[in-house]
């Protein structure tokens, strides 16, 4: 996906900003989360679309040959 540059408006302190049709986001609220400088818009109604999606792209021999301790017995809780 390219990137495209957008204009911030100042407006009564507030800043907004017109999202371009190219990346329109199809709800009517998001969760805005900034790192470091970074704005990232989540849609509101389903923020766990992207992770159910990106399961499907790992091979069937993801983590295959991964180290793993052995299984430990541990009391039981009571």
């Amino acid at each position: 996906m390219a990137f495209e540059t957008i204009t911030i408006q100042n407006e009564s302190g507030a800043q907004a900003i017109r999202i371009p049709e190219s990346h329109k986001i199809n709800d009517d609220k998001v969760y805005v989360k900034k790192l470091g400088n970074a704005l990232y818009l989540i849609p509101y109604h389903n923020p766990w679309q992207n992770l159910f999606e990106s399961l499907g792209k790992f091979t069937p021999d993801f983590m295959e040959e991964r180290s793993q301790p052995t299984e430990q017995k541990r009391e039981a809780f009571d």
